[in-house]
């Protein structure tokens, strides 16, 4: 996947949407296990990103959530292809 494309989900606005920054944090934790970008800590796995969770915010901008939890099955997928189980 590349870095570009996974920033790529629709801000919410007045309604629930999951916490920006969580979200950023964590994809950029994804793409450096998958040698997408420098990586910083420990590798995920497939595993992690199944079981991810965010800061749901409803009175500030967040990410949709149905977007970026479908981007995170894409993600969770490619982690079990090239063996980060």
């Amino acid at each position: 996947m590349d870095a570009a494309v996974s920033r790529r989900f629709t801000v919410t606005k007045n309604r629930a949407g999951y916490l920006t920054a969580d979200v950023d944090a964590f994809i950029d934790r994804i793409e450096a296990t998958l040698g997408l970008r420098p990586r910083y800590g420990p590798p995920l796995t497939a595993a992690d990103v199944a079981t991810a969770q965010f800061r749901v915010v409803r009175l500030r901008r967040g990410y949709e959530m149905r977007e970026v939890d479908e981007a995170l099955d894409r993600y969770e997928e490619r982690l079990r292809e090239v063996g980060w189980q």
